[in-house]
């Protein structure tokens, strides 16, 4: 079995992403179960094996201890790390080819808090991680620097391979293009594109040598080099049998 854990900003697609992948899968005679871990959501587009809101759900922790949205997630967040073993109980009952784990619609809520590690170095067989990178926040080279360094910071906080796509590649631009093909080419002038340099130059020396996908969840484009990928996470040779 083989497990994606699918992290990334508020509105990267991670959600619609979940579910076109799983259907493509699906499509490609895998086996596919769905998990959500967002509190939050208020509608899915898949129908999970697994839902964490039948554990705790933000809009009812709001009414209840009077708590805003934010404090409301951080609030349900704890919960959920206190009843891990019933999360970790429920994940792992299931045995499809793949398993595709919508993580919380703010990131920080499953990466930086203990949820995100205790998952990623709980279960069994293959697990993986799928960045995905908003084209709606990268306007200027330095963005994707910043984007690219946040990627590292995934697969150095959960301990887990990485693969790093950029969803929603039908709304790139042609700038954006060029920057995410050769960031080395462009011009990052001042203070911050000065240090945008120095960071681009640590990335280059820490992140293995794999490239950044281009996917359209809503077009259903990529997903042959997604999947390819994922196999060349875990064996040189890409082969997932």
């Amino acid at each position: 079995m083989v497990t994606l854990l699918i992290i990334g900003p508020a509105g990267s697609g991670k959600s619609t992403l979940t579910k076109s992948f799983g259907k493509w899968l699906e499509h490609e005679g895998k086996t596919v179960n769905y998990v959500s871990l967002d509190p939050g959501a208020e509608v899915l587009p898949f129908t999970p094996s697994f839902d964490v809101r039948s554990m705790v759900k933000v809009e009812e922790l709001m009414l209840k201890e009077g708590l805003g949205p934010n404090g409301a997630l951080i609030r349900a967040a704890e919960i959920i790390e206190e009843r891990f073993a019933e999360v970790l109980e429920e994940v792992s009952s299931l045995s499809p080819d793949f398993l595709l784990v919508d993580t919380p619609g703010q990131m920080e809520i499953f990466l930086f808090r203990t949820l995100g590690p205790k998952l990623a170095s709980s279960l069994r067989d293959r697990t993986v991680s799928v960045f995905l990178i908003d084209p709606v926040l990268m306007k200027k080279p330095n963005d994707f620097v910043v984007l690219k360094m946040l990627g590292l910071v995934v697969e150095l906080r959960l301990g887990i391979p990485s693969i790093e796509v950029v969803n929603k590649c039908d709304l790139l631009n042609v700038d954006s293009v060029r920057i995410i093909e050769d960031l080395t080419k462009m011009d990052m002038e001042g203070l911050s594109g000065s240090l945008a340099e120095e960071l681009r130059r640590i990335i280059d020396k820490l992140e293995k040598k794999k490239r950044t996908l281009m996917v359209s969840a809503v077009k259903g484009t990529g997903f042959l080099d997604l999947y390819k990928a994922i196999g060349e996470a875990f064996c040189a040779c890409g082969d997932m049998t």
